[in-house]
C-alpha cells in the first residue's frame, strides 16, 4: 500500500512539473519582445566557471538500433565541423584583408563574398520587414529623421525594460560572471580591432569629385574612430588596453598569430561581422551607397552596449571603451548625425543629378547596406547563455528531395507494409508511414533521424554497405518501387551523413532584384584592365616611365624655370592632385593607424583633406558645417580653385586632373599612385 502511494505521488508531482513547463514555455513564447541579433537564443543561464565544451556521444556500431538521442538539458553548443571549416576560412580572409599588398588574387572572391553577406540579410529581412527601414519606401530627409529617432525610442524603451527585469531581480543578459565577461571581451577583439573599417577604403582620390563633401564627411566618421591622429583617443588602441588589463594575451590584429586557434577565438558570428566591416568599403565607386548605408546603422545605439557598459561594472571591469561608443555616436551631434547627414545628402545629389529614378535605387543600395549592418550580430554568445540552437530543417537540399519522396510513396506504402514487423527506431514502419502523420516536420526529422541510425539498413556514410539501397536495387524485395533518380537520392543522402552539412549558399540575384540592378560581372575577373586614376583597387603596378630610367634631374634651376605659365601649371596640377595617393590608404586598416606613426599619418591625412585643427575634442556635426559651408579646404579643393583662377577646365574627376598634363605628367602620376601597394610601410 505503502509503495503504490509512494509511486502515485511521484508520478502526480512528476505531471505536475510537466505542467508548469508547458505553462512557462507558453507564456515565454507569447511575451512581446523585439528582435535584436545579438540577444542570445535563451534566458536559460549556467555558470560560467563549470562551462565545459560537451563531449560528443559514443555510437554503438554493433546494435542495429536507435542510437541515443540528444537531451533537452542546457549546454554549450560545440560548432559543427561545417562551421570549423567556415570559421577557418573567415580568419585566413581577415588576415589577408589585413595584408591586401601581398594577397591581390583575393578580390575577386572578396567581391563575391559581400554580394553574398548583402543577398543573405536582404532575403531575412524582406520575411518580416515591420518597423525596419524597409518601412521607408520613398527616401525623404523627415521619413529618415523619424524613423531613426523612433528606432532610438525603442531601444530605451527596451532599455528602461531591462532595468526593470534586473532590479526585479533578474540576471545578466551579456555575460554572467567576471570571467566569463573577460571571456566574451576577448572574443569580441577581433571585430573591434577593425573599428571603422566599414569606412577604410572611402574618399579615395578615384572617387568622382562631385561626391568629395559626402565621403569627407564619412571620412571623419572614421577619423574620430581613429582618434583624430590622437593616439590615446584611438577606440583600437583603447580596446588594447582592455585587453591588456584582462590579460588576453593577444597579438597585433594584422599578425598571422592572430588568426592561430592558439588563442580560441573561436566566435564565427564576430569573424564574420568583422569580414562585412573589412568588404563593405573594400570597393568604394561600386558600394559607395551601401557603405553609407552600412556607417548609418552601425553609428545607432543599440541596446546591447547599454548592457554591456552596465554588466561590465558591475563585474568591476572597465567599460571605458563602451561607454565612448554611447557618447560620441548620439544622434544630435555624434557619428549618428554625421551618418544620417552622409546619407541624406547622397540622396539628394544623386536625385539633383541623375533623376527620381537613380535616387530610388540609390536609396534601395543605403537600405542593403543598413539592413547588412543590422543582420549580422557582432557580440560573443555567452557560454552561460547559450542553449544548443535549433538545427534548419530539411538540413540539406538532398534531404529536403528525400522527405519528398516518403512523403509521395506514404500514401500507398503505409498500406502495402500493414503486415510488416518491422520497425525503424521507436516505431513500425506502417507508424512511420501514415501519411497524415508524415506530414509533421517534427515527425518527419524524428523518422529520418530514427532510419539514418538504423544499422544494417542504413550504415551511414556508406550507401553500398546499406541494405535499405540493396533491397531497392536489381534482386531487392523493393526493386522497382523507386524509381533510378530516387535510388539515387536516397544513395546520396547516406553518403551525405556524418559528413558536413551542405546548403545552397545565397546567390546575389536577391541583393541585385532588391536594388533594381543588373547582375554584373566581377570587375575583378580577368587580366587586370582597371585604370588606376578611376577604379579602385587596382593592384597591378604600371610600368616605370622611361623618362625615369637613367635620367639626371638637373641641378640647374633658376627663376625663369619656376615661373608658372599656363602650360606649366598644366602639367604640374596632376601632380598635385595625385599626391594625396600616397598616403591615403595606409590607415584603410584601422589597426595600421592604432601606433604612434599611424597617429601622426592620420593628422597628415587631415590635414590634406582640409580638416580643422584637432581640438581636445571631437568636432562631429561641426566638421559637417564646415565641410558643406565650404570651409574644408584641402589638397583636392585648392586644386579645384587653382584651376578656376587660371581659367583651366576644371575636373570633375581624377582621371581628368590628370589628363591636364602633357604624356610624360600623366605616365609618372600613374606610376606614383599605386606606390601604397608595393611596401607595407606600418
Amino acid at each position: 500500500m505503502f509503495v503504490t502511494q509512494t509511486t502515485t505521488a511521484v508520478l502526480i508531482a512528476f505531471l505536475a512539473l510537466l505542467a508548469w513547463d508547458e505553462v512557462r514555455n507558453r507564456l515565454a513564447k507569447g511575451r512581446s519582445r523585439s528582435k535584436d541579433p545579438e540577444d542570445p537564443d535563451s534566458p536559460r543561464r549556467q555558470s560560467f566557471k563549470g562551462w565545459r565544451f560537451k563531449a560528443a556521444e559514443k555510437t554503438s556500431e554493433d546494435v542495429a538500433t536507435l542510437e541515443k538521442r540528444p537531451t533537452d538539458e542546457p549546454h554549450v553548443y560545440t560548432p559543427t565541423t561545417t562551421e570549423s571549416i567556415e570559421l577557418k576560412g573567415y580568419k585566413q580572409l581577415y588576415h589577408k584583408l589585413h595584408n591586401l599588398e601581398t594577397n591581390r588574387d583575393i578580390l575577386p572572391g572578396c567581391r563575391d563574398l559581400l554580394l553574398s553577406f548583402l543577398a543573405s540579410t536582404i532575403s531575412e529581412a524582406l520575411k518580416n520587414p515591420g518597423n525596419t527601414i524597409l518601412s521607408i519606401n520613398r527616401f525623404s530627409r523627415d521619413r529618415l529623421i523619424r524613423f531613426l529617432k523612433a528606432k532610438d525610442e525603442d531601444v530605451t524603451s527596451h532599455w528602461e525594460e531591462y532595468l526593470s527585469r534586473r532590479s526585479e531581480g533578474g540576471l545578466r543578459e551579456i555575460f554572467g560572471d567576471k570571467e566569463e565577461a573577460k571571456w566574451w571581451l576577448k572574443q569580441a577583439a577581433p571585430v573591434k580591432y577593425v573599428d571603422g573599417a566599414w569606412l577604410g577604403h572611402i574618399n579615395k582620390l578615384t572617387t568622382p569629385f562631385k561626391y568629395r563633401n559626402i565621403t569627407k564627411n564619412a571620412w571623419q566618421v572614421m577619423s574620430e574612430e581613429l582618434g583624430d591622429g590622437d593616439l590615446a583617443k584611438n577606440h583600437i588602441h583603447v580596446y588594447r588596453q582592455l585587453m591588456s588589463d584582462i590579460d588576453a594575451n593577444l597579438p597585433v590584429a594584422d599578425s598571422e598569430d592572430f588568426i592561430s586557434p592558439r588563442h580560441n577565438l573561436d566566435q564565427t558570428r564576430c569573424w564574420k561581422a568583422a569580414l562585412a566591416q573589412l568588404l563593405i568599403s573594400l570597393f568604394p565607386h561600386d558600394f559607395l551607397p551601401e557603405s553609407l548605408g552600412f556607417n548609418m546603422a552601425y553609428e545607432s545605439l543599440p541596446l546591447h552596449l547599454l548592457k554591456t557598459v552596465k554588466e561590465l561594472r558591475e563585474v568591476q571591469l572597465n567599460p571605458y571603451y563602451f561607454e565612448l561608443h554611447i557618447s560620441i555616436d548620439n544622434s544630435d551631434s555624434g557619428h549618428a548625425a554625421m551618418a544620417m547627414s552622409a546619407v541624406a545628402d547622397y540622396i539628394e545629389l544623386t536625385e539633383q543629378a541623375e533623376g527620381t529614378e537613380a535616387a530610388r535605387i540609390a536609396w534601395r543600395r543605403v537600405q542593403a547596406g543598413y539592413i547588412l549592418a543590422e543582420g549580422l550580430p557582432t557580440t560573443p554568445e555567452s557560454p552561460s547563455l547559450k542553449t544548443q540552437p535549433k538545427e534548419p530543417f530539411p538540413r540539406s537540399d538532398t534531404e529536403a528531395d528525400l522527405l519528398k519522396i516518403f512523403a509521395a510513396k506514404a500514401f500507398v506504402a503505409h498500406k502495402i507494409h500493414c503486415n510488416s514487423r518491422l520497425k525503424i527506431g521507436r516505431f513500425s514502419l506502417v507508424d512511420w508511414l501514415e501519411p497524415k502523420t508524415f506530414a509533421n516536420k517534427g515527425w518527419q526529422k524524428d523518422f529520418l533521424h530514427d532510419l539514418g541510425n538504423c544499422k544494417p539498413w542504413v550504415v551511414k556514410g556508406d550507401s553500398k554497405k546499406s541494405r535499405l539501397v540493396k533491397e531497392l536495387s536489381w534482386e531487392g524485395k523493393m526493386f522497382g518501387s523507386f524509381t533510378q533518380t530516387e535510388v539515387g537520392v536516397v544513395q546520396a543522402w547516406i553518403d551525405e551523413l556524418g559528413s558536413p552539412v551542405h546548403t545552397r549558399q545565397p546567390n546575389s540575384s536577391a541583393y541585385y532584384e532588391f536594388t533594381l540592378q543588373s547582375p554584373k560581372v566581377s570587375l575583378m575577373a580577368g587580366p587586370p584592365t582597371l585604370d588606376i586614376l578611376s577604379d579602385y583597387p587596382v593592384l597591378s603596378y604600371p610600368t616605370i616611365p622611361a623618362y625615369m630610367i637613367g635620367g639626371t634631374v638637373s641641378k640647374d634651376l633658376n627663376d625663369d624655370k619656376l615661373r608658372f605659365d599656363t602650360s606649366t601649371l598644366s602639367n604640374f596640377l596632376p601632380l598635385w592632385f595625385t599626391s594625396p595617393t600616397l598616403l591615403e590608404t595606409l590607415p584603410s586598416v584601422p589597426v595600421r593607424a592604432a601606433n604612434t606613426s599611424g597617429s601622426a599619418l592620420v593628422r597628415v591625412l587631415r590635414a590634406q583633406t582640409g580638416f580643422d585643427v584637432e581640438g581636445q575634442g571631437v568636432a562631429g556635426m561641426d566638421e559637417v558645417h564646415r565641410t558643406n559651408e565650404g570651409n574644408s579646404i584641402g589638397i583636392v579643393e585648392l586644386g579645384l580653385e587653382i584651376c578656376t583662377r587660371a581659367g583651366i577646365n576644371v575636373p570633375v574627376s581624377l582621371n581628368e586632373a590628370v589628363a591636364l598634363g602633357n604624356v610624360e605628367s600623366a605616365a609618372f602620376c600613374k606610376w606614383m599612385s599605386p606606390d601604397w601597394m608595393r611596401d607595407k610601410v606600418f
